[in-house]
């Protein structure tokens, strides 16, 4: 049992005895008590809160002068575990021996606490006392006393510990085990490698726990570090081992070792390279590169994914053809593995690299190795793209054009256009319209002039394309466009350029769309209203909006639009907008909507002013008394009596 969990344990037994005996009243002690005060406490017949609370001050302000009365604290099993607690921190010889003194007196569970002490002050002078203990009958006092020894961590209580190993009872094995490893573990600390070495070997036994092993295997490696010792354990068969002694080689230093790792990185079972080039990866030693590069064309799979991955610490530019050659594996991992790397390392010369190899590596690769240099911003990137876009592979062109999309500006588009010009699959026209698109809204109007003129010679469905494109890149010319478009002989021309002018952002449309509205051809109608209402929702002017939405209200011919410029109204909470929803209230075909955007206009009014409160609440009354739909007359009710409160 650790001291933590008997110090929880005591405090818990000591509370419910005391409930038990009725310490329901609570003696305070003042905070500003003095040592003389506080002993005084602990020598009265106080209860054991005003004892408790006196140790737990005493553990910060006092001094040798209390020791004797919380000395005379350890025997009592309810306040032995306070008393330690102040014994403990306390950096006086008169404190220890009170401890040790207490270990005659004590009956098992406070004996056990007072061990617990001892090895926590580290007090050598208990040594001589905590040895026999170890023989304990009591499980729990015999391995306290072991965790005790290997805490104080002198050659005499190492020495106890290793003589009991097969003495004690099993129950108690695994605390001494324990104890060994601690007290090792110290000695190293304290400058005594070959003792704590000597220790350490023998907890590598493999009938030990493995968490002894572990820990005894780590402690070895800094108490006598060797690189040979490291090499045996990754040739073993225990994968645990072999695992920590490849976090030993990621944790230590030193060139010779690197380079000694690596020369026998090849000897090795599969199993001990991989965890060995993990090792060389965390070490980041650039003296472990050629090894590993090597590695990456071994003929088992997991030593090159192993190596692959090492390289992304420990490559650099050389290894980029060897990376750029696994982009092409067949084997989705590996290919996997090399593109991640790719992306990892640092630095132009990475991407130089890259670039030289680009033209000779196959279309795949060359599909790879655009989208590795996109997304690393390569200086490289735009004119391979180009380039691509330019050849006569498919899946290269789609390279080029994704990429592009990306990082291409007005100097590429050109080439782009080009191609849409030539290519006639609808995939790579899609692709094509998409990277123009992207650089037409980075470029911006000085890109128009480009397209306006391809669009001339341009075969239909092409102009087609041209036309959306246009249409992103927005700006004056580029409505007047669409509207020309709007009369184009072309029917599909004509149609585009209408549903173009329909989902125009920006206010400069508005007279158009208002225009269309006003159309006999209700296709064209209600494209035009729609639109124009959708510009009137974006109008930040509230007496512009309510011009808009007031004319809009006039032009609709159908329901459904009529939705659509009540809900523009809803979302406007002025006095103008009651005024134009409430006639609707005696529409049936929008009736609902209409007490909808009623109910909402109102609500936001009556927050606003007494004089809007008093519309609001009008407002709500009509919906009342014209709606039947039980939904909206309690939707209505609610909001009526939120407002009359």
């Amino acid at each position: 049992m650790n001291d933590r969990k008997w110090r929880l344990s005591a405090v818990v037994a000591v509370c419910m005895a005391a409930m038990m005996m009725g310490c329901v009243s609570k003696t305070t002690v003042a905070e500003d008590a003095s040592e003389a005060e506080l002993i005084a406490v602990l020598k009265s017949d106080a209860d054991w809160f005003a004892k408790d609370a006196a140790c737990r001050r005493l553990r910060v302000i006092g001094t040798a002068e209390s020791v004797p009365a919380l000395a005379a604290l350890l025997p009592d099993a309810k306040l032995s575990h306070i008393a330690r607690y102040a014994l403990e921190p306390m950096p006086f010889a008169e404190a220890g021996k009170a401890l040790r003194d207490g270990l005659a007196q004590a009956t098992d569970l406070t004996k056990a606490g007072i061990v617990i002490s001892l090895g926590a002050r580290r007090d050598k002078e208990a040594v001589p006392l905590l040895i026999p203990l170890i023989m304990d009958a009591n499980t729990d006092i015999a391995r306290t006393a072991a965790g005790a020894l290997g805490r104080i961590a002198t050659s005499e209580a190492a020495d106890a510990l290793l003589d009991a190993q097969d003495t004690v009872a099993i129950s108690v094995k695994p605390a001494l085990y324990e104890g060994l490893l601690a007290a090792a573990q110290q000695m190293d600390k304290n400058g005594e490698p070959r003792k704590a070495a000597k220790i350490f070997n023998q907890l590598l036994d493999p009938d030990r726990a493995m968490n002894i092993r572990m820990g005894a295997f780590r402690g070895l490696a800094y108490a006598k570090p060797s690189a040979d010792w490291i090499e045996d354990t990754l040739e073993g068969d225990d994968p645990v081992l072999r695992d920590m002694a490849a976090q030993i080689v990621a944790e230590t230093t030193g060139e010779k070792d690197t380079k000694y790792y690596a020369k026998e990185l090849p000897e090795l079972p599969e199993e001990g390279q991989v965890a060995l080039l993990r090792g060389l990866a965390a070490r980041k030693d650039p003296a472990a590169r050629p090894a590993v590069a090597e590695a990456v064309a071994s003929k088992d799979k997991n030593v090159q994914l192993a190596a692959l991955k090492a390289l992304a610490t420990l490559g650099n530019a050389e290894n980029v053809p060897a990376l750029m050659e696994r982009l092409g594996s067949e084997d989705e991992d590996i290919a996997a593995t090399a593109s991640q790397t790719l992306t990892a390392l640092e630095g132009p010369e990475i991407d130089a690299a890259m670039a030289n190899g680009f033209t000779t590596a196959a279309v795949p690769v060359r599909v790879k190795l655009l989208e590795l240099l996109t997304n690393r911003r390569a200086a490289q990137t735009v004119p391979l793209a180009v380039q691509s876009v330019n050849d006569s592979d498919v899946q290269l062109r789609g390279a080029g054009l994704r990429a592009l999309e990306r990082r291409g500006g007005q100097a590429e588009a050109p080439a782009v256009i080009a191609l849409m010009l030539k290519s006639t699959e609808a995939a790579e026209r899609s692709a094509t319209e998409s990277a123009l698109g992207a650089i037409g809204v980075r470029t911006g109007e000085p890109m128009l002039p480009s397209l306006l003129t391809a669009m001339k010679e341009a075969p239909m469905e092409v102009r087609v394309i041209f036309l959306r494109v246009i249409a992103q890149i927005g700006g004056v010319q580029a409505l007047d466009t669409v509207l020309a478009a709007m009369a184009d002989p072309n029917e599909p021309i004509r149609t585009e350029a209408l549903n173009l002018l329909s989902t125009w952002t920006t206010m400069d449309a508005a007279p158009h769309l208002r225009k269309l509205a006003e159309s006999a051809d209700l296709s064209q109608q209600v494209l035009g209203l729609r639109g124009y209402v959708r510009l009137a929702q974006s109008e930040t002017a509230v007496d512009k909006k309510i011009t808009m939405l007031t004319d809009a209200m006039g032009l609709v011919k159908r329901p459904d639009e009529k939705k659509l410029v009540l809900s523009a109204w809803g979302a406007l909470p002025t006095p103008q907008s009651l005024t134009a929803l409430l006639p609707q209230l005696d529409d049936p075909a929008v009736k609902t909507e209409a007490a909808l955007a009623v109910i909402n206009v109102a609500t936001q009014l009556g927050k606003q002013s007494p004089e809007g409160k008093t519309l609001g609440i009008d407002a709500l009354k009509t919906v009342l008394g014209k709606c039947d739909d039980a939904t909206i007359h309690d939707t209505a009710q609610n909001a009526l009596t939120a407002l009359q409160k």
